[in-house]
C-alpha cells in the first residue's frame, strides 16, 4: 500500500520519465494512476496555485472532497513536507511548499496532469461521444505559464462554444485561471489544415497536451 513517505520517491521517479516522453504525449492519467482523488484534487489546486494559501473550507469546496477525506490528505501532505499549514486569524491555511526538495517536479508533474488536463478531461467527459480531439496549447503547455496565464483549449468536433464553456466552468474555478476555447467542427479543422493556417499549424507544431483524441489521426 502507497504511504505518504512514498511520495518522494514516486514524484522524482515519474519527473525523470515525463520529460523523456514526447512533448505531445499524452500524460494526464499519471497521477490518476498514482493518487487517489483526494490527494490528488488537493495537488491539483495547491500546486497550481503554488503562490496563495488556502483555508479548508475553500480547499474542500473547491477540490470537490469531503471534510474527512480532505482532512486525512492535508494532514498527510503537511506532514510529508509538501505542503506548508499555518494559522492566521483563526483560521489554518495550506499552501504548497516551495522548499519541499521535489517542489519543481511535482509543480512540473500537476501542471501536465492533474493540475489542467485531467481536470479538464474529466470536464469534457460529457460530451467524449462529440468531441474528436481536446488539447491544451500555448504558455501552461509549454511550461511557461505564469500566474495570471490562461488557459487555452482548442476543442475539434461537432459541439458549439457554449457546449464548451457551459462544461469548463467548474474546471475554471477549479484551476483559478480562465478558460479560453477555440471551437470548430471537424470539417473546418481538416479545412484550415489543408489551406495551410498560420494558427492551428504553429498549435500542432508547439509543444501541446492532449485531453481527448490525437490530432495526427485527422489527417
Amino acid at each position: 500500500m502507497q504511504t505518504v513517505s512514498d511520495l518522494g520517491t514516486i514524484v522524482l521517479n515519474m519527473s525523470m520519465v515525463v520529460p523523456k516522453l514526447s512533448a505531445n504525449m499524452q500524460t494526464c492519467g499519471l497521477l490518476e494512476a498514482l493518487f487517489g482523488k483526494a490527494r490528488r484534487s488537493i495537488l491539483a489546486l495547491l500546486f497550481s496555485h503554488t503562490e496563495e494559501p488556502f483555508h479548508l473550507r475553500k480547499i474542500l469546496r473547491l477540490a470537490g472532497i469531503s471534510p474527512g477525506a480532505g482532512q486525512r490528505e492535508l494532514k498527510r501532505l503537511s506532514e510529508a513536507g509538501l505542503i506548508l499549514r499555518s494559522v492566521k486569524e483563526n483560521q489554518v491555511l495550506f499552501q504548497a511548499n516551495p522548499q519541499c526538495a521535489i517542489f519543481e517536479e511535482l509543480k512540473s508533474l500537476v501542471t501536465k496532469t492533474a493540475g489542467v488536463a485531467d481536470v479538464l478531461q474529466a470536464a469534457l467527459e460529457p460530451l467524449a461521444g462529440r468531441i474528436s480531439i481536446a488539447l491544451l496549447y500555448g504558455s501552461l503547455a509549454r511550461g511557461t505559464a505564469g500566474v495570471g496565464s490562461d488557459i487555452d483549449l482548442l476543442v475539434v468536433g461537432e459541439v458549439s462554444f457554449e457546449d464548451i464553456v457551459g462544461k469548463v466552468a467548474r474546471a475554471q474555478d477549479l484551476l483559478r485561471r480562465e478558460i479560453n476555447p477555440l471551437v470548430m467542427s471537424l470539417e473546418e479543422f481538416r479545412s484550415r489544415i489543408s489551406k495551410g493556417d498560420h494558427l492551428l499549424g504553429t498549435i500542432l507544431k508547439s509543444p501541446f497536451i492532449p485531453i481527448i483524441g490525437d490530432p495526427r489521426e485527422l489527417g
